[in-house]
């Protein structure tokens, strides 16, 4: 596993807010980058013969219909349409021209009253444009004053978007009617993550107020289409066992329970808290959670307080009760969590793992890999071992914004706002052997199949997996957390005291075909935060 800094301007100095690869692409290796320069710009990785090293990078097209910057880009499960949505209030819907002519589809016209950057037009951008791509649909809230959008997410089907905005508010829209399906304004703070899941049943957002709204699907059963949503739990505040030996962190106290917040408050300094659910739907990981690390004699003393993420199972997600305690945490991270991110492939379990001789955490029947991306590092983790795979850190100088993993699993690209990206290689056969698309659609089905069955029980043999011990020890109480060991990282020579300019991002030099144009200065963007209520 290597990582690098990719060292050209992909947004002309300005941040770059999110990135994704274009699935089922003919060119391997496709990218999008959005920014803050109110641009998405396509580019091709070239990679160097027989490995997965970046050798050259081909600027491919510039998307320029969105007014202000551009926070989120996703695709569909075909990678036919793309998503995207920014501080303008509305999510466009783009197509690739050259595909849809031979269907017979033309191309919308360029809207006039977008506003150009200074000094440059529309003209200028298609002169190097290699591929051509038109806005198929706009998508915009009733009435003028649009609210900036911070996250999207498909549906499985792909006939529906969801957006979060910075209103308290997150949206559902209808693709092919191309109206707004409904306003839910439950929350009292910005929301920065939304996630549609896979198996069609949940949708869940994720707030600046501490809490993670989760939404069930109502279907019309004449239509088969969206009735509404339906607030099914709100996950604010949990009961937690505390660590309460100062010098053995690694261990639980389940003796003694107390009821936190578990995420952070509107202070914490990004724009985005990008929750995910896993592809085959079974696990529900939410960023910026915040957890205790001990407890003193002092009764006054709150205990020292650490970074995590929580992850849930299908199964508390699914009871009518309030029990709001994870089934896992990651905890020990250096800076918050702000994106979770599941690689799309699933992977066979060892014959070990298998035969129970070393058992996994997660009672699967196949191996998933996801990454976590905090302020300043990525870890990379996988549902059988307690210890992350990988952590990539010293990467960028200032805090990340996405992730985004390629079909094959076999990169991670990373965004940040310093305008500039990384990415992190693996070896084909690392995380082990690939299960076969008909396999994994197999497995996707039964938990379909599992979900479609009476839920209403309180127990966990009615969800699609169960959490198990992690070790060959007694199964464990239902009271209990799985306890990740606490993150070991290697120690660095220099101390390092406030911002130490002496560690400096591993750059690699690419070639790059791109735009014409120096970087412009503008305006810088801010995350605002709550000083005083009047």
């Amino acid at each position: 596993m290597e990582a690098s800094n990719l060292q050209i301007y992909w947004h002309e100095s300005q941040p770059v807010y999110s990135l994704c690869f274009q699935p089922n692409s003919p060119n391997k290796k496709k990218l999008l980058t959005a920014g803050g320069d109110n641009k998405i710009r396509s580019w091709n990785l070239n990679l160097v013969k027989d490995t997965n090293k970046i050798d050259t990078i081909d600027f491919l097209s510039s998307l320029t219909q969105h007014e202000q910057a551009i926070n989120v880009v996703k695709f569909n499960s075909p990678g036919t349409i793309l998503a995207s949505a920014g501080d303008d209030g509305q999510i466009l819907l783009w197509k690739q021209q050259d595909v849809n002519e031979q269907n017979g589809e033309t191309a919308a016209p360029v809207d006039s009253s977008v506003p150009k950057p200074f000094g440059s037009t529309f003209e200028d951008d298609e002169e190097n444009n290699k591929e051509s791509w038109f806005v198929w649909k706009r998508l915009r809230a009733p009435g003028s004053n649009s609210s900036e959008i911070y996250d999207l997410d498909w549906s499985p089907c792909d006939r529906y978007v969801v957006s979060g905005s910075m209103d308290n508010s997150i949206r559902v829209f209808d693709i092919e009617s191309g109206k707004l399906l409904g306003t839910y304004a439950d929350h009292n703070h910005y929301v920065q993550g939304v996630t549609w899941d896979p198996l069609n049943e949940f949708i869940l957002s994720q707030s600046a107020d501490r809490s993670v709204n989760i939404y069930q699907i109502i279907w019309d059963s004449d239509s088969n289409t969206i009735d509404k949503l339906k607030l099914k739990n709100r996950i604010m505040k949990g009961e937690l066992p505390q660590r309460d030996d100062e010098n053995d962190k690694t261990k639980l106290d389940y003796k003694n329970l107390k009821t936190s917040f578990l995420f952070h408050n509107e202070s914490l300094p990004s724009f985005f808290r990008r929750l995910t659910i896993s592809p085959c739907g079974s696990i529900f990981c939410i960023p910026a959670g915040i957890f205790k690390n001990h407890t003193t004699s002092n009764s006054n003393d709150q205990g020292e307080i650490s970074n995590a993420v929580y992850i849930y199972t299908r199964a508390i997600i699914k009871q009518n009760s309030n029990n709001n305690r994870p089934v896992m945490i990651l905890p020990f991270l250096k800076k918050p969590a702000l994106v979770v991110s599941f690689n799309p492939n699933f992977y066979k379990l060892t014959h070990e793992e298998q035969e129970g001789t070393k058992k996994p955490y997660l009672k699967l029947p196949y191996r998933l890999i996801y990454a976590v991306a905090t302020s300043n590092e990525v870890l990379i983790y996988d549902t059988v071992n307690v210890k992350p795979i990988s952590i990539i850190g010293n990467l960028h100088y200032t805090a990340l914004t996405d992730l985004s993993w390629s079909q094959d699993g076999n990169m991670l690209m990373v965004s940040s706002t310093d305008g500039f990206c990384s990415y992190i290689t693996i070896e084909e056969n690392l995380f082990g052997e690939k299960l076969t698309i008909e396999e994994r659609e197999q497995y996707i089905n039964a938990n379909k199949l599992i979900n479609c069955q009476d839920s209403n029980k309180n127990s966990s043999s009615s969800s699609s997996i169960t959490p198990s011990s992690a070790s060959a020890s007694p199964m464990r109480r239902k009271t209990d957390i799985i306890n990740i060991l606490p993150v070991k990282r290697k120690i660095i020579a220099e101390t390092e005291k406030g911002d130490d300019k002496s560690r400096k991002p591993k750059k690699e030099s690419i070639t790059v075909v791109s735009e014409k144009g120096s970087p412009s200065k503008e305006k810088k963007r801010i995350q605002p935060t709550l000083v005083n209520t009047l």
